[in-house]
């Protein structure tokens, strides 16, 4: 990355792609053989960020009752509700924190726009690789009364501000500067970045992590129903 060899970079994204997925798939092979152990549930939660709500929810079923009191196992049914309460169809989870300015800024106070609830930070560099798609997709749309929050896991107040000058983000940005411990992450269950939320006028989740031209696409979709 810091010699700019991207050909090396897109390798080694597909190689780990890859494993991933491997990774993955052993995870629930383990859990299908071993659920009477509190083993299991602690290595999915410790790659937690693999597991879609689907997923996690097979997984929580497929448990030993002997094991409901463990912690990994608490933890597991607790992220399951997390995510629930953030699906495709649910209002979204109002938050309070404060702009690149100091001043707070209420979710529920942009209700009446569609809105995109961007998770980001400056030190991510796949985050930093989408936001000119977002850039696209503000200038596109905001007219028709597209808006975005960008809600940052950062901890470093100027990195932060100089990403959101350097990347030209022309919106909203709130942030509590406490890196992975972000209050709105852990409500929304974001484990990893860039992700986001798109929600309707009233603030319903309508999508869920729009990249590239999805976003646009999606959006198209969105403003020509409001016709």
């Amino acid at each position: 990355m810091e010699a700019g060899d991207k050909i090396t970079m897109n390798r080694a994204d597909s190689i780990s792609t890859v494993l991933d997925g491997e990774i993955k798939a052993l995870l629930q092979d383990f859990v299908k053989t071993n659920p009477a152990t509190v083993v299991s549930p602690y290595l999915v939660m410790r790659n937690s960020w693999q597991f879609e709500l689907p997923d996690l929810e097979e997984i929580a079923v497929q448990l030993d009752t002997s094991i409901n009191n463990s912690v990994y196992t608490q933890r597991l049914k607790n992220r399951v509700d997390i995510l629930r309460s953030v699906e495709i169809g649910k209002v979204a989870p109002d938050f309070t924190m404060n702009d690149s300015l100091g001043n707070p800024i209420a979710l529920s106070s942009l209700k009446g726009k569609i809105l995109l609830v961007d998770f980001w930070a400056s030190w991510c560099r796949p985050c930093r690789e989408e936001n000119p798609n977002v850039v696209k997709a503000y200038k596109l749309f905001r007219k028709k009364g597209f808006d975005i929050l960008g809600c940052s896991f950062d901890k470093d107040r100027e990195k932060w501000l100089k990403a959101i000058k350097d990347d030209k983000l022309t919106w909203n940005h709130v942030s509590d500067l406490k890196g992975w411990a972000n209050a709105a992450g852990k409500l929304y269950g974001v484990n990893s970045i860039p992700a986001n939320v798109l929600l309707d006028k009233e603030q319903k989740i309508i999508a869920r992590n729009l990249r590239g031209d999805d976003l646009k696409i999606k959006l198209a979709e969105v403003f020509k129903s409001s016709e």
